[in-house]
């Protein structure tokens, strides 16, 4: 390839005049990588220079796109918190004092989102066949949510036992 058409095909990649072209290759002794790599690190240390001018005028153009990227940062670092905390927390299923069973809150209520009347009348059943319920883990403070779920265990215990006497008679 002839210098001209180096030059030229110089310019066009790294859009530069054609003497910014020609002295990049005379630098790099004619060699086309070197001399892109070459016009390249001399444009970033251009605009890092600049930078420091130029900070201010971007930051108030973008002003008004800076709340909603604000906005639905706060939004997912709140989910990811929601997501964290149910990762940490279990729903306990036992029966007996036996080993219990841990879930996930997370995955508990996506299982309920997504398919609520199955695992609620499984739930039910759970309760009528002697399981227990309960939520533990390290962010929680729930014990009005586990007296609820005792006093449903006690009231299908009852259930259970007067449907079991009115049948005995």
């Amino acid at each position: 390839m002839e210098r001209k058409e180096m030059i030229e095909k110089l310019m066009n990649k790294a859009n530069v005049s054609y003497e910014k072209a020609e002295e990049a290759l005379e630098k790099c002794n004619w060699d086309m990588l070197d001399a892109i790599i070459y016009l390249e690190r001399e444009k970033i240390e251009k605009e890092e220079s600049k930078a420091v001018v130029c900070v201010p005028e971007v930051h108030k153009e973008n002003e008004g796109h800076d709340g909603l990227g604000r906005l639905l940062g706060r939004i997912f670092k709140f989910i990811g918190k929601i997501i964290r905390k149910g990762n940490v927390n279990y729903f306990h299923i036992n029966k007996e004092g036996k080993e219990p069973i841990k879930i996930s809150i997370t995955i508990s209520t996506v299982l309920l989102i997504l398919a609520f009347w199955p695992v609620m009348i499984l739930l039910i059943i759970g309760l009528f066949s002697g399981y227990k319920y309960s939520i533990k883990g390290k962010d929680i403070k729930c014990n009005e949510v586990n007296n609820v779920f005792n006093k449903a265990s006690e009231a299908a215990d009852s259930i259970k036992n007067n449907f079991n006497e009115g049948y005995k008679n």
